[in-house]
Order: C-alpha cells, then sequence, then structure tokens
C-alpha cells in the first residue's frame, strides 16, 4: 500500500512538473508520432511501440537500460542513477560503468526521474523498465517513443530491438551462454554440489538474496544450487544474527551498500559467523555491489561471471 501511495504521489508530480513547464513557455511535452513508414515496430511489455528507425537521442530510466544500451554500443544522452541513500556511491552511476558514462547527464534517481530535464533534451526513444516506470507510461510517451521491458529474459533483445541493434544483443546473448557452457564444463561435478551463498550487509540489517534477485537469476542460469534456506522464489529475506547459520554454503559471496556504514564487522566478529564451514574453509569472497546489486544488464551479468570465474575455477575451493 505504501509503495502504491508512493507511486501515485510520484506520478501526480511528474505530471504537475510537466504543466508548470508548459504554462512557463517550456516545450510542449507532446512528442510528435513516429511516422509507421518511417520507423520501426517493437513489441514491448505494454503492447507494440513504433520507434524510429536509428535513434539518436535516447534517454534511459533505468539501470538495466544503461547497462545494456551501453553494451550495444549506444550512449545515451542521459541517464538516471539507481541505489539508495546509504549507498558509497549514491548519486552517481554505478562504478563499473564510471568509463562508460562520461558525458551523461543525470537525470535524477530512478525513482524519481527529473521530467522536467528529460522534456528540455528532446529524447526521440525513452527506454526504462515495467517495474521502474509503467505509472509513468502515458506520461513518458507524450515525450518520446517509450519501450519498457518486463522480465530480464527479454529485456536485452527488446532493448536491442529498439536501438536497430538486434544482431548485436544475439552476439552479446550468445557469447554470454558460451561463457556459461565454458564454466559449467570447467566446474564438472562440482558445478551440483557446490551451494552458493549471497548476503549483502546494509548500514542496519542483514539480507539474503534469493532466486528472484539478479544474482540469484544469474546464479540459476549457471546451474550452480543454493543452500536450502536461499533456495526460493523471492528476492531476498532480512535476517537476525541468530539466523547466521541460514547464511553457510560451500561458499559465501557477500556485498555492501558502503563498507564505511555496514552489519558486516558485526555479524562476521560473531562466534555463529566462525561455525560456518564457508568461513572455517576460508570460502568467503567480498564482491561488487554494483555488479551483484545494481546491474541488472548484460554487463553487469559478465562481470559476475567473472566473479565466478576467479573464485570457483581459477581459485577453486
Amino acid at each position: 500500500m505504501l509503495e502504491k501511495m508512493q507511486s501515485i504521489k510520484r506520478l501526480l508530480l511528474a505530471f504537475a512538473t510537466l504543466i508548470m513547464v508548459v504554462a512557463c513557455g517550456g516545450p510542449s511535452p507532446t512528442a510528435q508520432p513516429v511516422i509507421p513508414e518511417q520507423g520501426r515496430v517493437v513489441e514491448t511489455a505494454l503492447g507494440d511501440v513504433i520507434v524510429p528507425q536509428s535513434p539518436q537521442r535516447v534517454v534511459v530510466l533505468s539501470q538495466n537500460a544503461l547497462d545494456n544500451s551501453l553494451a550495444l554500443g549506444i550512449k545515451p544522452i542521459a541517464s538516471t542513477y539507481s541505489g539508495f541513500p546509504h549507498r558509497a556511491n549514491y548519486g552517481n552511476f554505478a562504478d563499473y560503468l564510471i568509463d562508460k558514462t562520461e558525458d551523461i547527464t543525470n537525470v535524477g534517481h530512478s525513482s524519481q526521474p527529473n521530467f522536467e530535464a528529460i522534456l528540455a533534451l528532446k529524447p526521440d526513444l525513452i527506454l526504462s523498465t515495467v517495474d521502474d516506470h509503467r505509472p509513468f507510461y502515458d506520461l513518458l510517451s507524450q515525450i518520446a517513443p517509450t519501450v519498457l521491458v518486463e522480465t530480464r529474459a527479454d529485456a536485452l533483445a527488446t532493448y536491442a530491438a529498439a536501438l536497430n541493434k538486434s544482431e548485436q544483443g544475439e552476439a552479446l546473448i550468445q557469447d554470454f551462454q558460451a561463457r556459461i557452457q565454458d564454466f559449467r564444463q570447467q566446474m564438472g561435478d562440482r558445478l551440483q554440489t557446490t551451494e552458493v551463498s549471497v548476503l549483502r550487509f546494509r548500514p542496519d540489517q542483514v539480507r539474503l538474496y534469493m532466486q528472484n534477485s539478479f544474482c540469484g537469476y544469474i546464479l540459476e542460469q549457471v546451474g550452480l544450487p543454493r543452500p536450502p534456506p536461499q533456495a526460493k522464489a523471492k528476492f531476498y529475506e532480512t535476517v537476525s544474527l541468530e539466523a547466521i547459520p541460514a547464511m553457510d554454503g560451500d561458499v559465501i559471496f557477500y556485498f555492501q551498500d558502503n563498507p564505511q556504514n555496514s552489519m558486516a564487522q558485526k555479524v562476521t566478529s560473531h562466534p555463529l559467523w566462525q561455525q560456518l564451514e564457508a568461513v572455517q574453509q576460508e570460502r568467503v569472497y567480498p564482491v561488487s555491489f554494483d555488479t551483484w546489486f545494481l546491474g541488472n544488464g548484460i554487463l553487469a551479468a559478465n562481470a559476475l561471471l567473472d566473479d565466478l570465474f576467479k573464485y570457483l575455477i581459477d581459485s577453486p575451493p
């Protein structure tokens, strides 16, 4: 209920912003529709959208869209950022994209984009996800053709179709699948017997990340099993210090929103932590918050797979 009320509040604020812009003589929020003969039809989660043949002024409003667009060789003119105020790099684009995001205009947090700034940029295509911006779809569509994706499985292919980069998208997907097969082959019999635990240390709590999270989705694609407490069709569960045994696995990967403000020290100094098999076998590995949690695109997926190769193949437990 709270999330729904917040979405309604953001939507009303967005409409109010555009009304004020127009009233003050700013650009009209009504986009010029793409003539079907001059555009392309893209199938999306919200129906067919006619997009320009070769978009030149792309704005992305989610981390997923930013990651995948850059992977496809398209540098957006603007993007939102993601994460929470306690994130170490809050207010900026994810660290793993730092060398690819120079000169991209920051148009606010993904949960509350600066619609006035987006309107002023005159985009010819907007990309995002249903989860992030379904309430704003009609509004965004008045600014430019808007493509929203619904699932991780079809995100890259849909963005690629919208950007007229379908061949490149298919190549990225095939390359990633080939890397997965390589990983599986090198793991051999260990693939089915290496249970992977994933933890997130926040400033005030610990979360177990499960099958519906980004990292859980990639681990499932790779074929690595999860410990029973984490083998659930959920995004995450928050656990107490008494539940430290549920954090165990054959290996533990953990990430932190901000190492300077984290539960990690409190947890790892706890007697129950010292009893975990992965801890005793020195199979606990820190990984990037930005790639394992925030990324949600093909570049982050490959970075996560790099970690699996590094810790499970190059330095096997």
